[in-house]
């Protein structure tokens, strides 16, 4: 019997404290009141609409809402039922309102992103607010053993496991994509790694830096290449030359003014080739000269990781000069000067982001949440973009380690996003249709109907996305943007330079056809005319 007592005791009081907390009428408990004191609903689509946060969107369900939280009452909307919806809700749920209503008082705006569910892996995933001294970092616990060189297959999560702190780039399947670089490779052996070998090109660019920024600026002066306070800035080396003389070649057939490119090559080859085109070009030998000649095999292969380096060098270096700068890969074509678009006085919408990127179209996490695309993009010079690329320069070694320009870039945009204000803008893969890349090449079918049927919006047509250089060139043929004659292909170059002597614009009536050369490859693969005797090129697709 007394058991029974203290049990039905018990129960009375619980029951007591229950009812006592369901009819206080609040969402979120006193005890919350610092950080959450009422919370509303607001449709995700006018949330986006309403405020540029500079991201791409990732397709939703239709009628998907955001979630507001009001730290104090001085948050709260201005309208009473909106008040009373925020702090008690409505109907037994998150109370609702429109996008302006929700924010009236909202002074500042700390935004959040986060992962929708995911329905394939149904990965039970908790977030936590805490209130605490504020922070802009969102820390990853998960139920994974250390990391250590020796447990590489143990490192799954493990349910079993407690939960513990990892780097936001480490996986569930135990990869970490943010793996840091060694400052040794071998040790006994005196061998450098990745830290110490970026210690020495550091100290090449540091003892070069001052001579190089006088003679680039001298070479903009001299050829006139600074147009609108603009430069096109690219980098190549000669196994990646016939794709530059491409982008030349497609560029003069359209008419467009190559007189405000200029190239930064890592080999004299391509300096002379560049020069040869008609194409401003300037060798810094001190510190791109022992980058490999050859073209990369494969996307992250050691001669592409080492190109990145040159990437980030030739846009810190025509910045530093206080030049705006249009960054872009060799393996592009232009069907409408890009620069229209970024000068274009009346573009709302993108005159006050300090950076714009082509969307790459990759959902991996170490992309996220930005999703940018190194490979082509247009900066303003100012000192929050100057500064984005010395970072850029002193993370060389993480570069080379992960073996990604972009994964590097993405995590600094992030990071200068949130800490210095740098406002970042990539353009939605699938909201705009005017800087396609890889992603529409190989998936978007219908983008690329309307730029063969020429009806499409676009500026230019990236060839990201792609294995190797040999598939590029051929998917550049096969779609009738292929405009360098046979005769200087990358293994006539040498024999094309050897006599010249820096004669400007020489080899452009040789090398240049007026004419697209079309070829059939692929009968999978958008394509000028129809090549329907072709082979697939990828078996495992319908298309």
């Amino acid at each position: 019997p007394d058991l029974r007592r203290r049990i039905d005791s018990r129960l009375k009081e619980e029951l007591a404290r229950s009812q006592k907390e369901s009819y206080s009428g609040k969402i979120f408990p006193d005890t919350t009141k610092e950080f959450a004191l009422g919370a509303l609903r607001v449709p995700r689509d006018e949330l986006l609409q309403t405020y540029d946060f500079g991201v791409p969107t990732k397709k939703a369900e239709k009628g998907m809402e955001s979630l507001i939280l009001y730290n104090n009452g001085k948050a709260l909307p201005s309208n009473n039922k909106l008040q009373q919806a925020a702090v008690k809700g409505q109907n037994g749920e998150i109370g609702k309102a429109s996008v302006s209503d929700a924010m009236t008082n909202c002074d500042t705006l700390n935004v959040i992103f986060t992962s929708f569910s995911d329905k394939n892996t149904q990965q039970p995933e908790c977030d936590i607010i805490i209130g605490n001294f504020e922070s802009y970092h969102i820390n990853r616990w998960q139920r994974m053993p250390e990391f250590t060189p020796t447990n590489k297959k143990q490192r799954q999560l493990n349910h079993a496991l407690p939960l513990r702190h990892t780097g936001r780039l480490a996986l569930r399947t135990g990869v970490d994509e943010f793996d840091l670089p060694d400052l040794w490779d071998n040790f006994k052996r005196r061998k450098k790694g990745f830290l110490l070998q970026h210690f020495d090109a550091l100290k090449v660019f540091l003892q070069n830096a001052d001579g190089v920024l006088k003679g680039v600026e001298e070479l903009l002066k001299r050829r006139n290449v600074v147009r609108d306070n603009t430069v096109v800035v690219m980098t190549v080396n000669a196994g990646h030359s016939d794709l530059f003389s491409n982008f030349v070649c497609a560029a003069r057939s359209r008419g467009f003014d190559t007189g405000n490119v200029l190239v930064f090559p890592t080999d004299e080859e391509s300096h002379k080739l560049a020069q040869g085109l008609g194409v401003a070009s300037y060798f810094d030998i001190q510190n791109m000269g022992l980058l490999p000649s050859g073209e990369a095999k494969y996307y992250g292969d050691p001669i592409f990781a080492s190109m990145m380096y040159a990437k980030i060098l030739c846009v810190l270096y025509v910045s530093l000069l206080g030049h705006d700068v249009l960054f872009q890969d060799v393996d592009i074509v232009w069907f409408k000067d890009p620069l229209t678009y970024f000068h274009d006085e009346s573009n709302a919408a993108i005159k006050d982001f300090d950076i714009l990127f082509q969307h790459d179209g990759s959902a991996q996490p170490r992309y996220n949440p930005l999703s940018a695309n190194s490979g082509f993009y247009y900066v303003r010079a100012n000192k929050k973009t100057q500064y984005l690329f010395i970072s850029m320069l002193y993370h060389g070694a993480v570069m080379r380690k992960s073996k990604s320009h972009q994964q590097v870039l993405v995590q600094l945009l992030n990071e200068h996003s949130s800490m210095f204000g740098l406002k970042v803008k990539v353009f939605d893969k699938i909201q705009t249709d005017i800087f396609p890349g890889g992603f529409h090449y190989h998936q978007d079918w219908d983008t690329m109907r309307a730029i063969i049927n020429g009806e499409s919006n676009a500026y230019v047509l990236h060839m990201s996305w792609t294995e190797n250089k040999v598939n590029k060139l051929l998917f550049f043929r096969q779609m009738g943007e292929w405009y360098l004659r046979d005769a200087c292909g990358k293994d006539n170059v040498s024999n094309l330079v050897s006599g010249l002597k820096g004669v400007d614009g020489i080899l452009v009536e040789k090398c240049c056809s007026r004419e697209p050369i079309f070829s059939c490859h692929f009968i999978d693969k958008p394509s000028k005319v129809p090549c329907p005797d072709s082979p697939k090129i990828d078996p495992r697709k319908g298309k």
